[in-house]
């Protein structure tokens, strides 16, 4: 059985896009399980409005249980081929806490086979989450496999086929970003290329989680998928992407790229060379003199005293914990 968990934050809109879409998802036998990240847009009482409006049958096929936290999750079994699980959280745990709600939650069931993470401003295609699975299939190895991402609004261009790591800098970049979306790849070549899997499609099997564990909480957003893939290939295990799991992605809509994001995603960088880096962190830190000049550069000035701030070691500006 796959639990798919969608983190919906403040984000109703993409939420109920994204649940319509994988309610076509050609797969008989699936579980979504939706994390309500404290939302303050109603985002709790309103997924349960779509769901009494859905058509009868699909209503049927997917029933709706509403778990309200804390909660034992082992005191909950699943029983349905299929259904939905909205997980009320009540407060924001970040990327990863949010996730790893919805992760405890498939791994306390024990007909898990699979946990595929979903960011909640995508749309799926039908065939996406059976070509990942055939990837499985064919490699005992694999440990995570990631998607096809292409641009929601821009479906002949690509967002990444997964992504590459400079561990000297402890920066990434997509694979294969903005080329054509139509491009057919080789699975294989493209695997031996990347260094992780983006997280906006992340499909983990059961072997591998138990093994890994959940997502690391340090960063609250940005390069957990980093840090979980290099977890999973530190102990043996694969990445992979099936090109041919198609997933549209609106990116940034969940966080929309201000000074809030950006600081995370400077601030990241140094955790992880502290992490699993250490020789790195000198140059991380005179790489991160570069991006505060850009910022000034561009006019960013809020941004540019943020980097300032991280460089010279300030307090964590944004514990939202």
């Amino acid at each position: 059985m796959v639990y798919i968990v969608v983190l919906n934050w403040n984000g109703l809109l993409d939420t109920l896009s994204c649940l319509n879409s994988l309610l076509e998802l050609q797969e008989e036998k699936f579980k979504v399980v939706i994390c309500d990240n404290g939302s303050s847009d109603g985002s709790v009482l309103k997924i349960m409005d779509w769901h009494n409006e859905l058509k009868e049958g699909l209503k049927e096929r997917f029933p709706i249980n509403k778990i309200d936290l804390p909660i034992n999750f082992s005191s909950i079994k699943t029983t349905n081929n299929s259904g939905i699980y909205l997980i009320n959280i009540g407060k924001n745990l970040g990327y990863a806490g949010g996730n790893n709600v919805g992760i405890n939650f498939a791994l306390s069931q024990n007909d898990m086979s699979y946990v595929w993470l979903l960011n909640n401003d995508t749309e799926v295609d039908p065939h996406s989450l059976l070509k990942m699975k055939e990837a499985f299939s064919k490699d005992k190895k694999i440990g995570i496999c990631g998607s096809r991402l292409v641009y929601f609004s821009e479906r002949d261009k690509l967002q990444g086929l997964g992504g590459v790591f400079n561990p000297l800098f402890c920066s990434s970049y997509h694979y294969k970003a903005n080329e054509n979306a139509t491009i057919e790849f080789d699975d294989e070549v493209i695997s031996n290329s990347i260094d992780y899997v983006i997280g906006a499609s992340m499909l983990i099997s059961a072997e591998a989680l138990n093994d890994i564990g959940v997502l690391c909480e340090d960063y609250f957003l940005y390069y957990e998928e980093i840090d979980y893939c290099l977890r999973a290939k530190n102990l043996g295990y694969r990445i992979y992407c099936a090109t041919e799991s198609i997933v549209y992605h609106k990116e940034g809509a969940s966080t929309q790229k201000g000074i809030l994001s950006d600081y995370f995603w400077v601030r990241n960088r140094i955790l992880i060379a502290k992490k699993y880096y250490p020789a790195s962190i000198l140059p991380v830190y005179l790489s991160l003199f570069v991006t505060f000049f850009n910022r000034i550069r561009r006019m960013e000035l809020s941004k540019a005293k943020n980097v300032l701030k991280i460089i010279f070691g300030s307090r964590d500006l944004y514990n939202l914990k």
